[in-house]
């Protein structure tokens, strides 16, 4: 079950570091310029391969049956997922479609809001509310970037990196003699 979190603290920390790689901007730009100008299903799917490309899996499957571009600009979320049965692609394709609408969702994201595991975060309603969280909250934020609010509050969370759990040293490792 999604929980809201204060975000304040990532933006802060978001500013006082001012903000994340000029690499990961330009190619954020591209999608965006890219998914601004695509009007049809072709488009989306082209669209859907160029995401994944961002991502650090591929496209396996997908279904855009039923789905049109207007309706996801319009605020529409299938009942499933439409690209590898996944949320956080299917939020990607979405956000470059419609960035003031929604906003991308990330394993790493959902870290924040305590669901690390898929079964948690891959689920319509958990990214429904996110997206609504998201939304009101972008409404009354001060954003210094040339994103969308929606964007600048899902980009500071992204970029605070969750501590990551310690693997154990050699040093700590017992190992059984047989």
């Amino acid at each position: 079950m999604f929980q809201p979190i204060d975000l304040q603290p990532f933006i802060s920390d978001w500013v006082s570091n001012k903000g994340n790689s000029e690499s990961y901007n330009v190619g954020y730009d591209a999608l965006l310029a890219f998914g601004s100008a695509v009007h049809d299903k072709t488009g989306m799917l082209v669209l859907a391969h160029a995401v994944y490309g961002w991502m650090p899996t591929i496209l396996k499957s997908y279904n855009l049956d039923g789905l049109a571009v207007e309706d996801v600009r319009g605020g529409f979320l299938p009942a499933e997922p439409v690209l590898n049965n996944s949320w956080v692609g299917t939020s990607k394709m979405f956000h470059f479609l419609a960035p003031e609408v929604w906003p991308i969702w990330d394993s790493r994201v959902a870290l924040h809001f305590g669901l690390p595991r898929s079964g948690q975060h891959n689920r319509r309603e958990v990214y429904r509310d996110y997206a609504d969280f998201l939304r009101a909250e972008a409404a009354s934020c001060k954003n210094p970037t040339n994103y969308s609010n929606l964007r600048f509050l899902e980009l500071c969370l992204f970029s605070a990196r969750p501590a990551k759990k310690e693997k154990p040293t050699h040093s700590s490792v017992r190992l059984s003699s047989a």
